[in-house]
């Protein structure tokens, strides 16, 4: 008698989506063990994944979108603000404690600072109109494509150029004490966005 190997393995075209869950998971703000600045990196990994796939629009049909489009109007008006959020109460208050004479970097966090409150405008503003089309109000498929696209690139660039400037900066001189404090931070807003949504 021939013994069978049981195959556990998903079925075809459940694995990606299931991979990406459990990355996703592991990138998470409440997951364990890792430093809150870890956990932000791994926040932005995500909102470049986000970017990817809305850069990818350009080759789905309406119908597609339209399926698509609670989930990228939740994740513009909530899960952007709240990595947005992070980097301004956590990140960039405690890399200011930190600056040195002739670092010259005050004016950089400024714009920052401009930078994230018009991007945060314009998430809103487009997580509205994909919740629009999503109910089958008419809106203009390709004029709302080029205005989630032009988003998506901008959201590249700057965090490209975030990841030249700042982090690397970050990661230099941010001392426990500011992790510690930030962690704590960190977790009383995860709760409170968490709470928020149920």
């Amino acid at each position: 008698m021939t013994s069978q190997t049981q195959d556990s393995s998903p079925p075809i075209g459940t694995a990606a989506v299931s991979a990406m869950l459990v990355i996703e998971k592991a990138l998470s703000p409440a997951e364990a063990g890792l430093s809150p600045l870890d956990r932000l990196v791994g926040m932005r990994m995500i909102l470049q994944a986000f970017c990817a796939v809305i850069r990818s629009l350009s080759n789905a049909s309406p119908a597609l979108f339209r399926a698509l489009a609670p989930g990228i109007a939740s994740f513009l008006s909530h899960d952007f603000i709240n990595i947005v959020t992070e980097e301004q109460e956590g990140l960039l208050v405690y890399l200011r404690r930190r600056l040195m004479l002739g670092d010259d970097l005050d004016t950089l966090i400024n714009h920052l600072h401009d930078e994230h409150r018009q991007d945060c405008e314009q998430a809103r503003m487009l997580g509205g109109r994909c919740r629009e089309f999503a109910t089958g109000t008419d809106v203009d498929w390709p004029d709302l494509l080029e205005a989630l696209s032009a988003f998506a690139e901008q959201q590249r660039r700057h965090l490209t150029w975030e990841d030249a400037t700042i982090l690397p900066i970050a990661r230099a001189r941010l001392q426990a004490d500011d992790l510690d404090r930030w962690d704590i931070e960190m977790g009383r807003r995860y709760h409170l966005v968490t709470c928020a949504a149920h």
